[in-house]
């Protein structure tokens, strides 16, 4: 883990011709909360909460699933489009303990709501907590950070950034620490007191992390948990079709972005 972050992945960026994009079909969560950055593209969430918005590139889609949701994120684009240009990242992101079996909730931030600092050769954005003199408006349960950089040729960056455990994952062209050169695809953690980044041809990086996690995790299927027993029961109910279903004809619960 890194900070209450326990699972990672990005998606794209692909051309995903219309006969194929189908999207993730609904499924259930418990004991996390997923957070989704649209990169470019757009998805459609719904979930048997009743909640409902569209995502599009720039904006954090945050579900947490407490004792149990399901949900679905399907492509947003009419069906006449050919094909469909998708980028993305997702985290699981782990409950405290007090919070574990909360009741689910889901919150959509565009990206024009999205904290922003500029300079000549550097452009940040802080997708949720604070840093950098930015505090994004998205809820954290535990002190959390997730930002998204852009670095221009020969740029440095400081990371301001006051967070027990952090890591940077290179999206895009060439990023360093001292002389060390970061490959893309990997996640790196960042030691304290943490370093500058700089780029020679310049680069586009995510920085996730947080405080350190206070108790131990299991993760398994879709779900994460406290205790083995836990999970294996979560497991069990989702085998058995016991978690609450999208409701087939629910109204969004969440205003459409302009």
């Amino acid at each position: 883990m890194v900070g209450p972050f326990i699972f990672m992945e990005t998606g794209g960026p692909v051309e995903v011709p219309r006969r194929h994009a189908q999207g993730v079909p609904e499924h259930p969560h418990a004991g996390l909360s997923t957070f989704t950055y649209l990169i470019e593209g757009a998805i459609r969430h719904r979930d048997s909460a009743g909640y409902s918005a569209t995502v599009h590139a720039g904006d954090i889609a945050l579900m947490t699933s407490g004792r149990g949701i399901s949900h679905e994120e399907l492509p947003a684009n009419p069906a006449s489009r050919l094909s469909e240009r998708v980028y993305f990242a997702q985290m699981w992101l782990a409950l405290p303990d007090e919070l574990e079996e909360m009741d689910p909730t889901f919150e959509h931030h565009r990206a024009e709501d999205l904290p922003e600092w500029r300079a000549d050769d550097v452009l940040v954005r802080v997708a949720m907590g604070s840093a950098w003199g930015l505090e994004a408006p998205t809820t954290c349960y535990l002190p959390t950070l997730f930002a998204d950089l852009r670095l221009e040729a020969g740029a440095r960056l400081n990371v301001d950034a006051d967070y027990e455990e952090l890591a940077i994952l290179v999206l895009e062209g060439d990023a360093q620490i001292g002389n060390e050169p970061l490959p893309g695809n990997a996640l790196h953690i960042l030691e304290r007191p943490h370093p500058s980044i700089r780029s020679l041809a310049g680069c586009r990086a995510l920085v996730l992390g947080g405080t350190r996690f206070p108790s131990s995790r299991v993760i398994g299927g879709s779900f994460v948990a406290s205790t083995e027993d836990k999970l294996r029961g979560w497991m069990r109910k989702a085998r058995r079709g016991q978690f609450p279903r999208i409701r087939a004809n629910g109204s969004p619960s969440l205003p459409e972005p302009s």
